[in-house]
């Protein structure tokens, strides 16, 4: 008897059927000339409002997850001083955010294509508000876990694949550039938010700061999500005509799995970088500049790689960037004891795991059309939610094993492999997708 999923049984799924489906859409996404053709009703700045306006929405929305640790710190060590369990418990909220930003892509992705990605980041932006307004009156741990953590993550779910991936409708030359340059917000969000965040809390209170923070996410969140859109929303789509035979197809699967990979990987050098760099006698204030340097890396390095995509091919800058972010954490990371090494740690990172967030929906595009990127990444980012959980768990657990010790040579490698394991699955799609070098 044949196995089945979501109605369809595997021998009535032919993988070459569904290569030719995906296929379809990929012959739309890589025709210029049909795609331009979609935007010419519009005037020529439209174009550059979707980037600028999925820009700050990108920033609004991950600068305050970025921004998260100063609150985090300075509620530890002057509001729950002492008590171990609520400390514990505000470590959540930052993972419950990061969480929220992938669980929640598939649904918003797809309810972007079928309803409205207008709509979706206005409705985005008022739940981001009300999370953080929340927020502001929450008096415990587990509230802030259930204000900041959930519902302003579901907010940044809502809101993070649609304006990563509107402006790729809207290019064809430049599509890696407007990529590269939209989800930079990230990285400037960060470098703006989290000092903002922090002379707000030391200047005010952190209530406060969370109230400050939501009527800035009303206002600029509410004018940027006005403009954001796609050429042409495809009115004959539903709910219902959701394609499962994509999760048969092996290049979708590869794909899914790289970036199941790479969720995993990210965040942790983020996370405990600092504490290794203080635990090898370089300054607090030093670890916080290297990071600093990372994340200015992390800016460059997204739109750098998008910029690149569009000369040497999206799935090649994919396959370097990775490989490099492998051997930045397996080679430089063990060694980055001082404050040289540690730059050149943090750039190398910075700039190729940065580099990741413009290359992974352009090699989707590239891989199974413009069509549906935002839901197909959305897809992605659902399946790799697990990832985005265990990242920081998994690290800190191999950290307190034995054996390990103030050297983090298991966390290192840990994260180095599964960097080199999303090069191999990059790899293997590149393969399949053609034998011509800047295909």
């Amino acid at each position: 008897m044949p196995n089945s999923a979501a109605g369809i049984t595997m021998d009535t799924v032919n993988e070459k059927d569904i290569d030719d489906h995906l296929s379809t859409s990929t012959e739309i996404g890589s025709n210029k000339e049909s795609e331009a053709d979609k935007t010419k009703e519009f005037p020529r700045y439209t174009r550059y409002m979707v980037v600028a306006s999925c820009f700050v929405i990108q920033g609004l929305a991950c600068g305050v997850v970025h921004s998260w640790g100063v609150q985090q710190e300075y509620l530890a060590n002057n509001v729950y001083t002492g008590d171990t369990k609520k400390i514990e418990t505000l470590s959540y909220i930052g993972t419950l955010m990061f969480f929220s930003v992938y669980f929640w892509g598939m649904p918003a992705g797809w309810v972007a294509e079928v309803w409205s990605y207008r709509k979706l980041c206005f409705l985005g932006t008022l739940v981001m508000a009300l999370g953080e307004l929340l927020a502001s009156f929450s008096k415990e741990p587990w509230q802030l876990c259930i204000t900041q953590g959930i519902v302003f993550g579901i907010g940044i779910g809502m809101v993070f694949g649609p304006s990563s991936t509107a402006p790729a409708g809207w290019f064809t030359k430049r599509r890696g550039l407007a990529i590269g340059i939209t989800v930079a917000g990230v990285g400037v969000g960060g470098l703006v938010i989290a000092p903002l965040t922090e002379a707000l809390v030391r200047s005010t209170s952190v209530a406060w700061s969370q109230r400050i923070t939501a009527l800035y996410i009303l206002v600029l969140g509410t004018i940027s999500s006005y403009f954001v859109r796609v050429p042409k929303q495809d009115k004959t789509r539903s709910f219902n005509s959701f394609d499962w035979r994509a999760f048969y197809n092996r290049r979708f699967a590869v794909h899914t799995a790289m970036v199941f990979f790479v969720t995993a990987a990210y965040i942790v050098p983020y996370t405990y970088l600092p504490e290794f760099w203080v635990k090898h006698g370089i300054s607090s204030q030093n670890a916080s500049v290297l990071i600093a340097v990372a994340n200015v890396a992390s800016s460059v390095g997204r739109v750098a790689t998008g910029f690149a995509a569009d000369y040497i091919g999206v799935l090649n800058s994919l396959v370097l960037s990775l490989v490099v972010a492998a051997i930045s954490c397996l080679v430089i990371w063990p060694f980055a004891t001082n404050i040289g090494v540690g730059v050149v740690m943090a750039l190398f990172y910075g700039f190729t795991a940065g580099g990741y967030w413009s290359l992974a929906p352009l090699a989707a595009a590239k891989l199974f059309g413009v069509e549906k990127l935002t839901s197909n990444s959305g897809t992605f980012y659902t399946v790799s939610a697990i990832g985005a959980w265990l990242g920081n768990p998994v690290g800190n657990a191999i950290l307190n094993g034995p054996g390990h010790g103030t050297q983090f040579l298991g966390m290192s490698l840990y994260i180095g492999v599964l960097w080199f394991a999303s090069f191999l699955m990059a790899v293997v799609n590149r393969a399949s997708y053609s034998k011509r070098l800047f295909a």
